[in-house]
């Protein structure tokens, strides 16, 4: 079936055929030169496409339209009647920019891996899931894993390139949306966002210079709604599913009003029983932004609130269990979280001129919440609360400077404060914790980067540089001893990276690029793979034994463009030193233990492509090849050593695709496949603890009518449940795995949506 997909997607891509009247044209900015990624959109229609490397374009189009709206970020938009089949359009600098907010990090035409996903490509296929499930659908190298097993709420993760979540950076309009310490994120704490989420980049690699955690695996930016776009009005959406799954969401805008401001306002409740047992959410999320459009100065404030109580599902469960039953889950009933997440952010940008900015934002987040967990086998008597409260304070600035047409330099700076507090205490007693950690993470960053355009050839720069402490505070008479100094840790990461691009014609652009970043272990590999801090570890924690990791990564490829085919390939080499990565024991809580890798590296290859023979008809899809492999490890629980083995949860073919069409305006319908080839569950590569090949396929139906859209989704229609996510299980509990275990996900399932605009 793999096979099939991958001959039919591709076939379908080598064809250029077109039923339809064309313009052209050529978009400039105010020096006349080029605008490379400027959108070109028919007036009314969801027909368009973006300009090339010259700023060049060529647009489908139905005889009777007779307008093309032209935007692009930093400048004016511009609503132009068709007056000839070649347009020439020039586009003025914006003094009122919203989009500048995230222009400093984001990749705009700059010789990296990236792919964006816009606003109208995620509520196609959104029906509120966390943004992830969405990206893996939509982007190269992603594949993603549910507690639950529904894909929709409760605990999921997202791997890129094979390397697990922790290590991928995240933000949200520029602010860090990872953990500082742990340097994961959870989407089950702020369910529903995606609907509040204009855009979504995702770069692969080293990247572009970002906030937070290190950009390792790569980075995915979120830009929330985007207020000079929303018009005056709103919708209610209802949704219901598989599972007791229930959705009621509101959102409102005021559009621009005649006072300059502007507000948005998003409200979520989502309930779903899970497919595992005792695997429900229960969850509200609400999202608010209000922005100020002045002639030289923008200011724009945005809030979330979010809460979700879940009921657990990371034990990994043998598949001799599952397939007695495939909703088994090992863990208590009663064991279920209660967690919220609040983020509050004020940005202001301010035009100086048509070619120099600057955007300085101030933030607070905060995450907390309590977990539950039974020790069934050793003590299933008690229940034992791990609490945590996270505190976050930052702010940062970006310059953004254009002297001449060819030249642009930007840079910025990021600082944060981040406490910490660690608790464990016997329900229900949760006043009394027997366990009381407090740590905090400072963090200093700044970057500067350059492009310089050389007629067809662009020089790209980019240099950051990351200091941090992290300061734990034992809990002394949880150790048992008298009390010592605090725990001190201190990283500096210098992160270059440099690139070229060549426009070798209208329609095709080449790149390629070098960068180096490190990365520091989280607390958790500094704990010695612990929870806790105790006698036990307190010296591994004390000594630099587990070290920080780097990569050199390099990138090349090609995008090509023309009126119906956007065509995006690329190779890429990651070389890691120290790679900190699991090896299949698995800690507690579904957390796999991690250890230093003295070499190890991943290469492949990417291709992604969207192609429309027709205005009826679109086909998109993407495809990776990649070879990874570990030169030498250790397993610490045993002490074998192996060699040229592959890293863990890592397979060689990550795919997916979908095939669409659009016989009339208000009536869409479509499939839609993804798979992954089999992978190894731990580090000797045992073929007897392996991760399954799966595909599953899906459909998608939406009508629309009068101020009505229904939106239907059948996910999984071959019925059969499908793992992906496993660890090894020890069976008789004598600190030996010896049976794979499993995350399982549903068989056929269903969502509809219905949208009711005002």
């Amino acid at each position: 079936m793999k096979n099939l997909w991958l001959l039919v997607t591709l076939v379908m891509c080598g064809y250029a055929v077109t039923a339809q009247s064309r313009i052209s044209g050529k978009v400039v900015d105010e020096n006349g030169d080029p605008l490379f990624g400027a959108s070109v959109a028919i007036s009314g229609t969801s027909d368009g496409t973006i300009t090339d490397d010259l700023g060049n374009f060529v647009l489908s189009t139905n005889a009777t339209a007779d307008s093309v709206v032209v935007s692009f970020v930093g400048y004016k938009s511009q609503v132009l009647a068709i007056q000839s089949d070649f347009m020439e359009i020039t586009l003025q600098n914006s003094y009122e920019l919203e989009e500048v907010i995230i222009s400093t990090i984001r990749a705009q035409n700059d010789p990296i891996t990236y792919s964006n996903v816009s606003r109208k490509e995620i509520q196609k296929v959104y029906h509120g899931e966390q943004p992830i499930f969405t990206l893996e659908s939509t982007t190269p190298s992603m594949f993603t894993y549910s507690e639950s097993g529904t894909r929709v709420a409760n605990y999921g993760n997202v791997r890129l390139r094979g390397i697990d979540q922790t290590r991928i950076n995240m933000t949200l309009n520029g602010i860090p949306l990872n953990d500082m310490i742990d340097q994961g994120v959870f989407f089950s704490n702020f369910t529903d966002i995606g609907n509040s989420i204009e855009s979504v980049q995702v770069q692969r690699g080293v990247g572009t210079s970002t906030n937070g955690s290190a950009s390792y695996a790569g980075s995915i930016n979120f830009e929330s709604v985007n207020l000079r776009k929303q018009k005056a009005g709103g919708n209610l959406q209802v949704g219901i599913g598989s599972f007791n799954t229930k959705r009621l969401n509101v959102s409102a805008s005021t559009g621009l009003m005649k006072n300059k401001w502007a507000a948005y306002t998003s409200f979520s409740r989502l309930y779903s029983d899970g497919y595992r047992r005792n695997t429900s959410t229960n969850s509200y999320s609400f999202f608010m932004s209000v922005g100020y459009f002045g002639k030289k100065d923008f200011v724009k404030i945005n809030a979330f609130d979010a809460n979700a109580r879940n009921g657990l599902g990371y034990s990994f469960v043998l598949k001799s269990d599952l397939d007695k039953d495939s909703r088994t889950n090992y863990l208590d009933p009663n064991d279920k979280d209660n967690f919220g997440q609040q983020l509050v952010q004020i940005q202001h940008t301010h035009m100086f001129n048509s070619n120099t900015s600057v955007t300085s934002s101030l933030y607070y987040g905060y995450a907390g919440g309590d977990f539950l967990y039974t020790d069934l086998i050793s003590n299933p008597s008690y229940q034992i609360n791990y609490p945590l409260q996270n505190h976050r304070y930052g702010a940062m600035s970006n310059l953004l400077w254009t002297p001449t047409s060819k030249l642009e330099i930007s840079a910025g700076v990021h600082g944060y404060l981040f406490y910490r507090g660690n608790q464990e205490s016997y329900a229900p007693d949760f006043a009394h914790p027997y366990y009381n950690e407090k740590s905090h993470k400072d963090e200093f960053s700044s970057f500067a980067k350059a492009k310089y355009k050389l007629d067809r050839l662009s020089v790209y720069a980019d240099m950051q540089v990351r200091t941090m402490q992290l300061v734990v505070n034992p809990d002394w008479s949880y150790i048992g001893t008298a009390p010592g100094a605090d725990i001190v840790k201190k990283w500096t990461f210098i992160n270059p990276k440099a690139g070229i691009d060549f426009a070798v014609n209208k329609k095709l652009t080449a790149y390629a690029s070098v960068g180096r970043t490190g990365r520091e272990p989280t607390k958790i590999d500094i704990f010695a793979g612990g929870f806790e801090l105790g006698a036990n570890n307190l010296a591994f924690a004390r000594s630099n034994a587990f070290k920080p990791e780097y990569v050199n990564d390099t990138e090349a490829g090609i995008r090509y463009l023309n009126r119906n085919l956007s065509l995006n390939a690329n190779v890429f080499n990651m070389d890691f030193k120290n790679e900190i990565a699991p090896y299949g024991e698995v800690i507690a809580f579904g957390v796999q233990k991690r250890v230093n890798i003295p070499h190890s590296y991943r290469r492949g290859i990417e291709v992604e492509w969207k192609y429309s023979p027709v205005k009826q008809v679109s086909f998109t899809g993407h495809t990776t090849y990649m070879k990874a492999q570990i030169k030498n490890v250790t397993d610490k629980s045993t002490g074998d050593s192996y060699q040229s083995v592959s890293p863990i949860l890592t397979p060689k073919w990550v795919y997916g695709g979908s095939i669409n069409f659009n016989p009339v305006d208000y009536l869409s319908f479509g499939f839609n496949g993804r798979g992954i080839s089999q992978a190894y569950l731990e580090i000797s590569n045992d073929k007897n603890m392996m991760l399954p090949a799966y595909f599953v396929s899906g459909f998608q139906a939406d009508a629309e009518f009068w101020r009505i859209k229904i939106k239907l989704q059948v996910n999984n229609l071959g019925g059969k449940p499908y793992y992906t996510k496993g660890a090894p299980v020890d069976t008789n509990y004598d600190g030996k795995a010896d049976a794979p275990g499993y995350l399982v996900n549903a068989g056929r399932n269903y969502y509809l949506t219905t949208t009711f605009n005002f």
